[in-house]
């Protein structure tokens, strides 16, 4: 562990498949890429959800308070880039 640590930190790759879907939009119509979004949105609820229920538990793990405090953010920032990417990618296909 402590030689993976040690170990240079890379910039986060981060894949949307939101976006793969507006690139591929040209062999569908646009009615059912915007059905295949609508699994997205959903899903989101559920990761939402899921967070909120673990930073409830924060507390009851003290030992990790250090870890949780230095990264507050991360999560809801991921969802409102999720959430924000699928409304341009919905919007440019008409459906928001």
């Amino acid at each position: 562990m402590r030689g993976w640590l040690a170990t240079p930190v890379a910039f986060t790759r981060m894949q949307n498949e939101a976006v793969v879907r507006l690139l591929g939009s040209e062999f569908a119509d646009d009615a059912t890429v915007l059905r295949g979004l609508g699994a997205l949105r959903a899903e989101l609820a559920g990761v939402t959800a899921w967070l909120d229920r673990a930073e409830a538990l924060e507390a009851g793990v003290p030992h990790r308070s250090r870890a949780a405090a230095a990264q507050p953010a991360a999560g809801p920032a991921d969802r409102r880039c999720a959430r924000g990417l699928a409304g341009e990618v919905e919007a440019e296909l008409g459906g928001s």
